[in-house]
């Protein structure tokens, strides 16, 4: 079964990895081997999509972020088999209350905060799926992503592809009670995989070193 992947980059990230030694992820040996492969047999991973944005180094803690960032997204690359798909992000200032606990600080004023918005990865996502159900490129698709707001593309391609199956996968871990499971999602899917495993992501890294098609050397960040 010819199975094409779409991976939410900013989901998975901030969901599993941020605060993890897991981020040298090889994400075909992941979904392959650990996930899709696990619950239907004849899957064949075909191509997986990875949606992300270039960090900015000007809104992060340390500003080598985006190096780092770019050192994965070409170990990707020649990994083979995956495709990225970037979106941006966009600066903006906003207004808030100053909050404690969830509460807001009484008799507090607004104050003025950069916020950081990654922009287009939903309608990567939504756009890529659609026209690969239609273009009749894959029987399956598996989105890993725990936004609600991908529902409307899962619905459609239920209703407008009835042959083609849906599965998905929540980036979170299975004792990570504070993230809620999407019923958006899930009741448009004919299977999902509630959690990855720590295991599963340990035994999913790609080599320290690996070769791209120009032979060059990329290697996994010491700090990372």
């Amino acid at each position: 079964m010819k199975t094409i992947v779409y991976v939410d980059g900013y989901n998975l990230f901030y969901s599993l990895l941020t605060k993890s030694s897991y981020k040298w992820l090889d994400l075909h040996t992941l979904f392959d081997r650990h996930l899709v492969r696990t619950i239907v047999p004849e899957s064949e991973i075909a191509l997986i999509k990875y949606f992300t944005a270039p960090a900015l180094g000007s809104m992060a803690t340390d500003p080598r972020v985006e190096q780092r960032q770019a050192h994965y997204h070409r170990a990707l690359k020649a990994s083979g088999r995956v495709e990225i798909i970037k979106g941006y992000h966009l600066k903006a200032i906003t207004t808030g209350y100053p909050i404690v606990d969830e509460r807001r600080l009484e008799n507090s004023e607004k104050l003025k905060v950069h916020v950081m918005e990654e922009k287009q990865t939903d309608v990567n996502i939504a756009l890529h799926m659609y026209r690969d159900v239609m273009q009749k490129k894959c029987q399956q698709v598996v989105l890993c992503s725990n936004d609600a707001d991908l529902e409307p593309v899962l619905q459609a391609i239920r209703e407008d592809s009835p042959d083609v199956k849906v599965g998905l996968v929540l980036p979170r871990y299975s004792d990570n009670q504070g993230v809620r499971l999407s019923e958006r999602l899930r009741r448009h899917a004919h299977w999902t995989r509630k959690s990855i495993r720590k295991e599963e992501l340990l035994a999913s890294q790609l080599p320290d070193r690996i070769l791209d098609h120009k032979n060059r050397s990329i290697r996994c960040p010491e700090e990372w």
